[in-house]
C-alpha cells in the first residue's frame, strides 16, 4: 500500500511562486485624511460610555483621524449603533468618503441626543458644504461659534459663506429694486439681515423701501436697528427723529434729538430742530435740570415725575380745580410736572401731604411707578399682555413679603424691567437717567 500511494509533485517554479509571495509584505491601507483637523473625541461624549464601549470608540476614532476608514469600520462592529459616539464616527466615515447624505443623517441623530456637540455641528456643517447648501452650513457653523469662538476652521467658513449670501441677496435686492419689485427687495433684504444683522446698510435699504410703502413702524424698527449699530452717527440720529416725527412720537423725538444735540453740542440744525419740537409740546420753558436727567446716575422722584409728566403728556388728564395739596415742592423745579402726575394718581402723594422731591427712587419703587402707570393704561381699554409669565419669573433677591414684591414681578413680566446681569433684581439699587428713560420708552411704545 506505501509504494502505491501518490505523491505530489511541485515544480521548482511554483514552489519558487510562493516563497516570493510570502515574502511580499502586506497592502498598505489606503489613507483618506478627513476634510479639517479631529481634535480627540470629547469627554462630553464618552463620559457615560462603560470603559469597554470607550476604548473602542477612541480606537475607531483614531483610525478615522488617520484616515484609515476600512480599519475604523471594522472597529465600529463591536461599539453598539446606537451609541452617540456609533453615529458620530459613522457621519465622519460617511462625510469622508463624500456620502455627505448619509453623514448628515448620521450627524442628526447625533445632534438629537446631544444637541450642543460642536464636533457633530461641524461635522454636519462639511457635509452641507460638500452638498452646496450654504444656508444650513451656515446655520451649523453659527452653532459651532456659540461654543467655539476660537475654531478657526469654523471661523473662516463662515465668514466666507455670510460674505458670500450676504453679497448675492444685497445683489437681488438691487435688481429688483431696478424693476419696481419691492416685495421682492424687502424679501431679499430680510434674508440677507439674517446672515449680516450688523449690517447697517441693510436696514437703512429696508428703511426707505418701508417709507414708500407708509409703513412707518417697520421703518422706525430699522432705523432703530441702525441707530443701536451707529449711535453716534449724527445724520442716523436726525433721520430716525424725523421719522419719530412723522408717526407722531414726539417724546422719542425729543429725547432722540437731545441724544444728538449731547452728542454735537452747538449743532445750530439740531438746536433748532429742539427748539421747534419744544414749543409743539407746549415745553418751551424746559428747566435745564430736565436736560441733565440722562446724565444721573441716580434718579430722584421730582425727576421721575417730570420724566412721565413729559414723555405721557398727551395721555394724562387735564388738571381739576382742586388739586392735590403738596406742602414740600414750592421751591422744586419739576413743581408743575409733580402737581400732573399726582393729580393723575400716577406717583403717590405721602400722608402728611409731602411729596419728598429730592428722595432717590429705588429700583423697586421704579417697579411700583411702572405697574401703576401700566394699570393706568389698562384701565383705559388698551390691550398689553405680558411678555414673561409671572409664575416663570424667579428673583432670588426679594421674597413674596417685600412690599413692592408683586410690582417688581409684573414690571419683569411686561419686560419694563430687566434682572441685573447676575439675575438679581437688586430692589434697593438706585435708576440712572438713561435707565429711567429707557423703561418709560418701553411702556410708551407699549402703549402707542
Amino acid at each position: 500500500m506505501e509504494e502505491n500511494r501518490v505523491k505530489p509533485k511541485f515544480s521548482f517554479p511554483f514552489i519558487l511562486i510562493l516563497i516570493l509571495w510570502a515574502c511580499v509584505p502586506a497592502p498598505q491601507p489606503v489613507l483618506t485624511p478627513p476634510p479639517f483637523p479631529l481634535e480627540s473625541l470629547p469627554p462630553a461624549l464618552t463620559v457615560t460610555m462603560s470603559l469597554q464601549e470607550r476604548v473602542v470608540a477612541e480606537e475607531a476614532w483614531r483610525h478615522v483621524q488617520r484616515g484609515d476608514l476600512r480599519a475604523a469600520e471594522r472597529v465600529l462592529e463591536r461599539l453598539p449603533p446606537h451609541l452617540p459616539s456609533s453615529n458620530l464616527i459613522n457621519g465622519f466615515i460617511n462625510l469622508i468618503r463624500n456620502n455627505n447624505q448619509e453623514a448628515v443623517t448620521k450627524f442628526k441623530q447625533t445632534l438629537e441626543v446631544m444637541p450642543f456637540l460642536s464636533l457633530a455641528r461641524s461635522g454636519l456643517a462639511q457635509a452641507y458644504l460638500n452638498l452646496g447648501n450654504k444656508p444650513a452650513a451656515f446655520d451649523s457653523l453659527r452653532e459651532v461659534l456659540k461654543n467655539e469662538p476660537e475654531n478657526e476652521w469654523a471661523r473662516k467658513n463662515f465668514k466666507d459663506i455670510k460674505e458670500e449670501l450676504t453679497e448675492n441677496l444685497r445683489q437681488t435686492a438691487r435688481e429688483a429694486l431696478k424693476t419696481g419689485n419691492l416685495a421682492q427687495a424687502r424679501q431679499s433684504l430680510l434674508e440677507a439681515l439674517h446672515y449680516s444683522p450688523e449690517a447697517t446698510d441693510l436696514h437703512l435699504s429696508l428703511v426707505k423701501i418701508y417709507r414708500e410703502q407708509n409703513d412707518l413702524e417697520s421703518a422706525l424698527t430699522h432705523l432703530k436697528a441702525a441707530v443701536d449699530l451707529a449711535p453716534r452717527n449724527r445724520d442716523l440720529l436726525l433721520n430716525y427723529a424725523e421719522i419719530l416725527l412723522e408717526a407722531k412720537q414726539y417724546s422719542r423725538a425729543f429725547d432722540t434729538l437731545e441724544r444728538a444735540l449731547e452728542l454735537n453740542p452747538g449743532d445750530k440744525e439740531i438746536q433748532a430742530k429742539l427748539a421747534d419740537l419744544k414749543e409743539k409740546l407746549g415745553i418751551v420753558d424746559l428747566p435745564s435740570q430736565y436736560e441733565a436727567i440722562p446724565r444721573l446716575e441716580a434718579i430722584s422722584r421730582e425727576d421721575l415725575a417730570s420724566l412721565i409728566a413729559i414723555k405721557f403728556k398727551k395721555f394724562l388728564p387735564p388738571l381739576s380745580d382742586s388739586p392735590p395739596i403738596i406742602v414740600d415742592i414750592a421751591t422744586s423745579w419739576a413743581s408743575r410736572f409733580i402737581v400732573q402726575t399726582a393729580a393723575a394718581g400716577l406717583l403717590d402723594v405721602y400722608p402728611d401731604h409731602t411729596f419728598r422731591p429730592k428722595n432717590i427712587i429705588t429700583r423697586a419703587e421704579m417697579a411700583e411707578s411702572l405697574t401703576r402707570m401700566l394699570h393706568f393704561f389698562q384701565n383705559q381699554g388698551r390691550k398689553i399682555r405680558p411678555l414673561i409669565p409671572p409664575e416663570k419669573i424667579v428673583l432670588p433677591d426679594v421674597s413674596p413679603e417685600h412690599a413692592y414684591y408683586h410690582s417688581i414681578v409684573e414690571a419683569v413680566a411686561y419686560q419694563l424691567m430687566e434682572l441685573r446681569p447676575d439675575k438679581r433684581f437688586d430692589p434697593e439699587g438706585p435708576v440712572s437717567g438713561r435707565e429711567a428713560i429707557k423703561m418709560l420708552e418701553v411702556l410708551l411704545a407699549l402703549v402707542q
